[in-house]
């Protein structure tokens, strides 16, 4: 069986804070990307042990949020920028897993919660429902006919999976208090845990179905910037609607995640 595992900084146990840990130019970055890629590690080792053959790690942080000198020795790794959806996943994949996710922009104590750019993004809406990366990558997932079996992140990032994915298989890094605070759980207590949730998430192939938005896409994207929309404005497939909001619409999920 073939995993895809697209993996995000901000769930991680331990990381709360954008300017302390999850920029390129935080204090603890370097340390935050060595708990991250501990924790992956743990996920590729339980989803080994439950059955997979081949495993394909995307890093979907924006600078990176992996220490690729540390990966685990079976995982293949997409490495490089830019990148867009659906980076080489297609309908050869078994399982597709969301590893590290935060909540959307505006969630209610989720922890480094924002859809897409914590720096320029208010809020996405498509077909008229707001969603963030959660809810998007697992619908380009299941569009191919992949299932999205696993979530890990703070308590908020799973209750937002749970919408598109009721049965999906959950471990819960950390609580989140505020956007910038959690109760977590300790580096080791969460790579044990996840280690069981990669074994138990590729039991689940089969009986968990894909997550699916049929077309077409109407995609809407606030920038926090009028300046911002006015230079998104200047190409042809981008329809500027009031001072901050920019729609694109498409026929596919990957048509909408190039120009968005």
């Amino acid at each position: 069986m073939r995993v895809f595992i697209l993996g995000d900084l901000e769930g991680t146990a331990g990381v709360v804070d954008f300017h302390q840990q999850t920029y390129s130019d935080a204090k603890y970055y370097e340390q935050a990307k060595r708990l991250a890629t501990l924790e992956v590690n743990a996920l590729v080792d339980g989803v080994l042990e439950g059955g997979a053959q081949e495993v394909w790690f995307l890093d979907g942080h924006g600078p990176g949020g992996i220490d690729y000198e540390l990966m685990h020795p079976e995982a293949q790794m997409i490495i490089g920028r830019p990148i867009s959806a659906p980076w080489g996943l297609d309908a050869s994949f078994d399982a597709f897993m969301l590893y590290g996710h935060h909540s959307m922009g505006n969630t209610e104590r989720g922890v480094l919660c924002h859809s897409w750019s914590s720096r320029t993004i208010a809020n996405c809406w498509l077909n008229g429902e707001l969603i963030g990366e959660i809810g998007f990558n697992a619908a380009v997932a299941g569009s191919f006919g992949i299932p999205t079996v696993f979530i890990s992140g703070d308590d908020t990032a799973i209750a937002e999976t749970q919408r598109y994915v009721p049965n999906i298989v959950s471990v819960m890094t950390k609580r989140g208090l505020s956007q910038t605070s959690a109760l977590s759980l300790a580096p080791a207590k969460a790579r044990e845990l996840l280690q069981t949730g990669g074994r138990e998430a590729m039991g689940k192939i089969g009986e968990i179905k894909p997550f699916s938005i049929d077309p077409p896409y109407e995609f809407i994207t606030e920038l926090l910037d009028e300046k911002a929309v006015d230079a998104k404005a200047k190409r042809s497939e981008v329809e500027r609607l009031d001072s901050h909001r920019y729609k694109i619409v498409g026929d596919t999920l990957v048509e909408i995640a190039h120009h968005r």
